[in-house]
């Protein structure tokens, strides 16, 4: 049986009841935790392959809240920006590194250096017409090896925290998880230029570690919250806007730390570590106040806002460790399917992110400092286009022009053909720089479509552990982190050689298209059989006989 010929969509969980009977039933459990009432109409359409496996959805539910700006919508605009200040203290060393350094009249960049002059063997390279690489009278002199373990220092920490960092959240809830993460974050990135004046190299290589390990959490714990805090045909445009705050935190510290390192104030450089962390402290306090870890905890949340988002996710209790399934979670090939997707993208990513500033500089001699508004050119296309295939994805679902599993398959391949094509494209346009730069901003842009694809495909299969499966995924994921510039480097042995990159290029996209072949293979938008959780308590079964009871009196007519 296809996915497709699902009667309704996995995501949709069902009506809740009102309030005020679901507080009653729930005080009677000592354990004080729920699980998801399940739709009295759905449960005799899901086949015995998927008892939760319903792909349409359902409609009818508690009527959406009234206003523009609800509870959800503080939490998503408050993770849209502690994503977008974490992202800023992952990306700050990147540009300032080149200010720290000191490389007289050659460019040292992302552990390659090289002045982009001829080599003389025949390989094509571009004319330098810039005058902007000058001598750079920085404090540390860092070869290119060195600089290479600092850049990539910090995802050797970033990938222990990540699964840890899915646990916490679904057992303790994500809130301070996420918070302290990047506090934390913060902290390590304030203390960097200290580290770097008093202990070298080597401190600061142990001050990214640290940041790795703290921010490590972030996405697992963001993605916890919001599976729940997120209804059903809001989760891809909501969810999107959220995790996209990464490319938003990008197009901001790009331009702004280069603008910090041209200040005289203390070398300027250090101001690209202290500004950023300042604004995240100050997100954390806003963060704390005002955001909640569910929506059945928030004290000020309206009752019809709530009623409509827990009719869908339902009330989720804590999960311990010795409950998660794990042998049925690591042997899914539908989670198999998220991960070689994820990987694909953040290789492609590590390209777009990483690599591209080096191919700018070294190749095309594009002096990113003189022009840092088009440098995040290519990020700021990705963070518009995203929120615009959010958008399309969650409104071809509502209205059941796509069911959830070919919903994520159409946008993943977006996400990772298009800019597969768009890197081969930009290998062909020589030293044209308008030329490659539109390119290579097209293909960042529609890399964004992969927030409604595959990004978004964790709850939709088993929103119970949808942070321990991010962690999981984005773990493995980070090998990239430092797996492809290392290949880059070994493919590119001649700085500013055209050939040499199209090579990188080619391999990019070829990665893209594999690991894109085997998501649209094996991926899937249905709810697996093992995300119910097991009921063991007496009181919960009564308590789950009685919401459904209450649930279908509801459908029956009841109004908020």
């Amino acid at each position: 049986m296809s996915d497709t010929s699902s009667n309704a969509d996995g995501d949709e969980k069902g009506s809740q009841p009102p309030l005020s009977h679901t507080i009653s039933i729930i005080a009677v459990d000592t354990k004080q935790s729920t699980d998801k009432a399940i739709n009295n109409d759905q449960k005799t359409n899901i086949s015995e392959q998927h008892p939760h496996g319903n792909e349409r959805g359902d409609n009818e539910g508690p009527e959406r809240p009234d206003g523009f700006f609800g509870s959800r919508h503080v939490f998503a605009l408050m993770g849209f920006l502690g994503l977008a200040a974490v992202y800023m203290m992952r990306i700050n060393l990147s540009v300032a590194i080149v200010d720290m350094v000191r490389t007289p009249n050659t460019t040292t960049f992302f552990g390659r250096s090289g002045s982009g002059g001829s080599s003389g063997n025949g390989s094509e390279q571009c004319e330098n017409d810039e005058s902007g690489d000058s001598e750079n009278n920085g404090e540390f002199d860092w070869d290119g090896e060195t600089q290479g373990l600092i850049l990539g220092a910090f995802f050797w920490g970033y990938m222990v925290t990540q699964i840890p960092g899915g646990i916490l959240a679904e057992k303790y809830g994500g809130k301070y998880v996420l918070g302290i993460g990047i506090l934390l974050t913060d902290f390590f990135s304030m203390l960097t230029p200290l580290a770097a004046r008093h202990g070298g190299s080597g401190a600061v290589i142990a001050m990214r570690v640290l940041t790795g390990l703290a921010e490590g959490v972030t996405f697992p714990s963001a993605n916890s919250m919001i599976s729940k805090w997120v209804p059903t045909f809001e989760r891809t445009t909501i969810g999107a806007f959220v995790l996209a705050g990464t490319q938003f935190g990008t197009v901001i510290i790009m331009p702004l730390s280069g603008f910090l390192c041209n200040l005289e104030f203390d070398n300027g450089w250090p101001l690209a570590f202290y500004v950023p962390g300042v604004i995240g402290i100050l997100w954390f306090i806003g963060w704390v106040f005002l955001v909640y870890d569910s929506p059945s905890v928030h004290p000020r949340i309206s009752e019809k806002e709530k009623r409509y988002i827990l009719a869908s996710t339902g009330v989720l209790k804590p999960i311990s460790f010795s409950e998660t399934p794990w042998s049925t979670i690591m042997t899914s090939i539908h989670l198999w399917a998220i991960l070689v997707a994820h990987l694909g993208h953040s290789w492609g990513l590590s390209m777009l992110l990483t690599e591209l500033p080096t191919y700018m500089k070294t190749v095309l001699h594009f002096d990113l400092k003189a022009n840092g508004l088009l440098s995040a050119l290519p990020y700021l296309a990705m963070w518009l286009f995203s929120i615009a295939f959010s958008v399309t994805a969650d409104a071809m679902r509502k209205n059941q022009i796509l069911n959830t599993t070919n919903t994520r398959k159409l946008f993943t391949t977006i996400g990772l053909l298009i800019p597969g094509l768009g890197l081969i494209g930009a290998s062909y346009t020589g030293c044209d720089r308008v030329a490659t730069l539109t390119l290579l901003t097209l293909s960042c842009g529609f890399n964004g479509a992969i927030y409604s694809g595959f990004l978004a495909n964790h709850i939709d299969i088993a929103s119970n552990y949808a942070g321990t499966m991010m962690g999981v995924t984005n773990c493995v994921a980070s090998i990239c982190g430092f797996l492809a510039p290392y290949v880059v480097n070994l493919i590119v042995t001649e700085s500013g050689s055209i050939d040499q990159w199209q090579t990188v290029f080619f391999l990019s996209a070829g990665i893209y298209a594999l690991t894109n072949l085997f998501y649209v293979i094996f991926g899937t938008g249905v709810e697996q059989p093992w995300n119910k959780l097991k009921d063991t308590h007496p009181l919960e079964q009564k308590r789950n006989d009685s919401i459904d009871s209450l649930t279908s009196s509801e459908k029956s007519g009841k109004s908020d």
